[in-house]
């Protein structure tokens, strides 16, 4: 008698509504060398850096980055739906994937984004983009219906060295008329993953925590700093007089909900 294994569950959760600790975990695998020899930003990412990356992703609405977790909460990788053209019915995507998280991952994702897309997101094209060098992923995307539609010579500097960049795309009507067959020949990823999306179907943007808020009102307390100090010190402290003011309720705003936070966490 032989014993049916479960697929091992795994999530796709928004990367912006995780706490901060996870947050960290995941710049961990984001420095990985092998993820980042492939990606745009190759340089070591400082922890300021990507959690000030995360904060913006809370405001925008063209992007939507989720942490992929095993059963155990641990994270994995990383899926991006980016450029995502509500108009044109568009987006771009990517992920990438600690070295221990291989193994037939790759195309569990690929199938899950793909359904996501075309699904729950009512897009109609599904684009990507794949440095020169990296025909693995090339190959993968292909073998899921992806056609190149292009290649950008010399389109990226590295090292010193101008590379191309691979363009790809999936177009929601190629993909209904071929997706049995693939859902068929990959029907062992299915049986060995589960994958779940976990979206706000409303789609709005995140709501913001008192922390964020305070960010917020600090970000907007610079800009009338600035402002501030070239009146000052180039045309008049009589006209700056204003703009203290301002500075001062501002101020206020912050300290509030910096108590609000603090009483919180009693």
């Amino acid at each position: 008698m032989t014993t049916e294994i479960e697929p091992k569950a795994i999530s796709l959760v928004v990367l912006a509504t995780t706490d901060t600790k996870l947050q960290l975990k995941v710049r961990e695998i984001r420095n990985e060398s092998n993820i980042r020899k492939w990606m745009y930003t190759d340089h070591v990412i400082g922890a300021n850096e990507h959690l000030g990356w995360i904060n913006r992703l809370k405001k925008d609405d063209r992007q939507i980055v989720f942490v992929v977790l095993d059963d155990e909460q641990t994270p994995l990788g990383v899926v991006s739906v980016n450029e995502i053209d509500r108009l044109h019915k568009k987006a771009d995507w990517a992920f990438y994937l600690t070295e221990s998280a291989r193994g037939g991952l790759g195309s569990a994702l690929e199938l899950s984004v793909i359904d996501f897309i075309f699904g729950a997101l009512g897009l109609e094209k599904l684009n990507c983009e794949v440095i020169e060098g990296n025909d693995a992923v090339v190959k993968m995307h292909k073998r899921f219906l992806f056609q190149e539609e292009g290649f950008r010579r010399s389109n990226i500097l590295r090292e010193g060295k101008r590379m191309g960049v691979h363009f790809l795309g999936l177009t929601k009507d190629d993909w209904i008329a071929g997706q049995d067959e693939i859902r068929e020949k990959y029907k062992w990823v299915s049986e060995k993953f589960s994958v779940l999306v976990h979206w706000n179907q409303s789609g709005g943007l995140l709501e913001t925590n008192p922390i964020d808020q305070i960010e917020e009102a600090r970000a907007r307390n610079n800009l009338n700093w600035m402002s501030i100090l070239r009146l000052a010190l180039e045309i008049s402290p009589e006209t700056a007089k204003p703009i203290v003011s301002d500075i001062k309720r501002i101020d206020r705003e912050i300290s509030g909900l910096t108590d609000k936070l603090t009483e919180e966490n009693r």
